[in-house]
């Protein structure tokens, strides 16, 4: 089927209270995952071109890659860019055919950032494109523990690394998260559609042992009744009962991942997981066949792998089934500039 703008699955994710899967087109292996696991749960599904993609395989084969198993899918699909780096890079995906914009203004002073993405808004709503933006700002693992680090945590136990982690990266993380007096003037100032809020999260975590802020997802939410979406959700703990089995105590105003859905947030990002699964699966595959040629028998296990991640997100959001029989939810199809 054609694909579909985020805007309209958003907006009904948020009328009904559950989110979308956001994952990134990385190979065809992982896209592959994707829709089959979309499928089969019968949800829409965005899938992101993120900045790596980009460099890794260029614009136009990421661009195809999803194209071509969106045209076949019997789900809504969208083509979204993620962390988009300018308004340059903006105008070639809206060429290229993406169906959802994104500025990542985040690192510019707050006025830049609302001037870019009013600007790439005023393009992306003349052809009916909706647009996402960068408030606050998501910082990386990379950003607080060096690779030596990371390695030493990961050997830890799960409450000693989240313990140790409050430590080194808890109050950065608060004074980079988005403030909800802007949120309402930064909305009204560009158009945007949808609100990539940093809500306490971090890009990149092995594992998924971080909560985020109850508080500022409410008051986001307040501030702007726009579809928020979380970025680095990989890291972030999922359910109660994991943080429970985990032994990771939960302070006050946090929250899990499935909480967070259930309080405001109606996108959700996850690629380091997809990721790491992939890899897991295919390296365990090799490892009981080493004298295997023909990579594909070890890439499938990796494929199988990343979709039964990507299945338990679905579900996790309760996304799982919106799509009934073989036809899509409403959505109108793009109308791109020639």
């Amino acid at each position: 089927m054609p694909l579909v703008t985020s805007n309209e699955l958003l907006l009904e994710a948020q009328r009904e209270g559950y989110a979308i899967g956001a994952f990134n087109a990385n190979n065809m292996e992982c896209v592959k995952a994707v829709i089959e696991a979309a499928e089969e749960e019968r949800a829409p599904v965005i899938l992101q071109v993120s900045q790596g993609a980009i460099k890794y395989a260029g614009l136009q084969m990421a661009t195809e890659m999803v194209k071509t198993v969106a045209e076949e899918a019997s789900v809504p699909v969208v083509l979204h860019l993620d962390h988009g780096t300018s308004f340059l890079q903006n105008v070639q995906c809206l060429h290229a055919g993406f169906t959802s914009l994104m500025y990542d203004g985040s690192a510019e002073p707050l006025g830049k950032n609302m001037e870019v993405s009013a600007k790439i808004c005023e393009i992306a709503h003349a052809v009916g494109l909706p647009v996402e933006a960068e408030l606050g700002k998501i910082p990386k693992i990379e950003d607080y523990v060096t690779a030596e680090e990371a390695d030493d945590l990961r050997a830890r136990p799960e409450p000693e690394q989240v313990r140790i982690l409050r430590e080194k990266a808890g109050p950065n993380v608060e004074e980079l998260m988005a403030d909800p007096s802007q949120a309402q003037r930064f909305v009204e100032g560009t158009g945007i559609d949808s609100l990539a809020a940093a809500v306490g999260s971090i890009h990149g975590m092995w594992a998924d042992s971080w909560p985020l802020r109850r508080d500022r997802i409410e008051e986001l939410r307040k501030a702007t009744n726009l579809p928020l979406v979380c970025h680095g959700s990989s890291g972030v703990i999922r359910t109660r009962a994991d943080a429970e089995e985990k032994g990771i105590e939960l302070k006050p105003n946090e929250c899990t991942l499935e909480e967070a859905v259930q309080i405001g947030i109606c996108k959700v990002n996850v690629a380091t997981a997809v990721s790491m699964a992939f890899l897991k699966g295919a390296w365990d595959a090799w490892q009981e066949r080493l004298n295997e040629k023909d990579l594909r028998k070890i890439l499938l296990p990796g494929l199988q792998s990343a979709k039964e991640l990507v299945r338990g997100y679905m579900r996790l959001f309760s996304c799982s089934g919106r799509v009934s029989g073989t036809s899509a939810v409403a959505a109108s199809e793009v109308k791109h500039a020639e």
